[in-house]
């Protein structure tokens, strides 16, 4: 844990007790992977959570931190994932420091929820879990019954990406070459990243607009010329990005209907440059269903590249040119929307949950399939409601499917995870 948040945790812990007005919570939750070979994974796990409160009449406090810890490692890491103040005003609330932002209306998958970057080892855990905090100015206005948010995140923060981790190889092994190290944007004010977001609604639906000016929290290569003009990557960074969203609700009986979109303009806005991402589209449509039966969810994901030349570019893992109409279909990477637009670009998802014996127990269920590449991933499981604070948790995730598809190179990271929880 960096210093200044250490000292900055220490002091509101104090100053809350001694108004006696804090209010803690959290968890302890131990948790072991074991493969279907019988292999037990060593990744981070967030063992402890600990979140404070301090309410106030105006002004509130907020903080969220976690230890982290691997399996057969001795190395534990403690991370502030948010800590900021809160100001309530007749105007609306204003939010200073470390914090999570949500935008969007679907469930895990929201093109319009650019704000924070993503821990892509918790790309299959659900909301906030997956998010890296950001020290940022927020805002929530309100005119009526429109709601405005707008953000400003003077400091870059990247997504985490699990590269060289053989029990989780999302993104394969990578090419073989050293690209070094990404270099981040320098902290200036032309690489301040802001957005906002007017939420209306209407007689029949909620609709929200939402435009972001941001960097990809997820590098790419940046080329440069040398010796007899080949072109050879020397260093990783980090393109901006504008993206301009829309999200819109609606019921119909006991259903909800949602859907959310967004287009995202690089730098590159002509498609010249075949190493910078191409202007693309994402969307979701949702259906889902939450009542005495249960709760369900269905979703469509899609990702359509709006801007591709005839142009060819090199691929450094196969050390051959392809077209960049190739390369934009085949190598999938983490980009700036949804999380999982990183591993299937055109994908359908459905999950359940439903409470039995009298709310001792609750079984899960969820499935994700790629359409372009024919992987799969089924998860499924059981928690078990111990006691009040005490909750045993077993649950399979079966990956496989075609190889070429980013879920069919996880067969190997097919497990049964088992984990208790107390909760205070």
């Amino acid at each position: 844990m960096r210093a200044t948040h250490f000292t900055a945790l220490a002091s509101l812990a104090v100053a809350t007790v001694l108004s006696g007005q804090i209010e803690f919570h959290g968890h302890v939750n131990p948790l072991i992977r074991v493969t279907t070979d019988s292999r037990y994974l060593s990744l981070p796990h967030r063992f402890i959570q600990l979140d404070g409160e301090r309410s106030g009449e105006r002004v509130s406090f907020y903080f969220s931190t976690t230890m982290e810890y691997r399996l057969d490692s001795d190395v534990t890491t403690f991370d502030m994932q948010e800590l900021y103040a809160e100001f309530s005003t007749d105007l609306g609330d204003f939010r200073f420091g470390k914090q999570t932002l949500a935008w969007g209306v679907t469930d895990g998958n929201n093109p319009t929820d650019n704000v924070n970057p993503y821990n892509y080892y918790y790309l299959f855990l659900p909301g906030s879990d997956r998010k890296v905090g950001v020290v940022a100015a927020s805002a929530n206005l309100y005119f009526g019954n429109i709601s405005v948010e707008a953000v400003v995140t003077p400091v870059f923060q990247p997504s985490i990406l699990p590269i060289g981790e053989p029990d989780f190889p999302i993104f394969g092994d990578g090419p073989p070459l050293r690209l070094g190290r990404p270099v981040k944007p320098t902290r200036t004010l032309e690489n301040t990243e802001a957005g906002i977001r007017v939420s209306i609604p209407m007689a029949l639906m909620d609709l929200s607009f939402s435009y972001f000016s941001g960097i990809d929290h997820n590098f790419s290569v940046i080329p440069e010329l040398i010796l007899d003009r080949i072109l050879y990557p020397n260093s990783l960074g980090y393109h901006r990005t504008q993206v301009f969203g829309y999200d819109l609700v609606t019921f119909i009986s006991d259903f909800a209907l949602r859907v959310e979109g967004a287009y995202f303009l690089t730098e590159d806005p002509d498609a010249d440059d075949g190493f910078i991402r191409n202007p693309y589209f994402q969307y979701v449509a949702q259906v889902d269903y939450a009542g005495s039966a249960g709760n369900y969810m269905a979703q469509y994901l899609g990702t359509y590249i709006t801007g591709i030349d005839g142009d060819e570019v090199f691929d450094f893992a196969r050390f051959s040119t392809i077209s960049e109409k190739e390369n934009e279909k085949n190598v999938i990477g983490a980009k700036m929307g949804m999380p999982f637009a990183a591993i299937a670009q055109n994908a359908v998802m459905a999950s359940g949950s439903v409470e039995l014996g009298e709310g001792s127990y609750t079984v899960r269920a969820q499935t994700l399939y790629d359409l372009d590449k024919k992987g799969y991933m089924l998860g499924g499981g059981i928690s078990f409601h111990i006691e009040d604070a005490f909750d045993l948790d077993l649950t399979l995730s079966i990956f496989g499917g075609d190889e070429a598809s980013r879920l069919g190179a996880l067969k190997d990271f097919s497990h049964l995870s088992i984990s208790i929880k107390y909760s205070f």
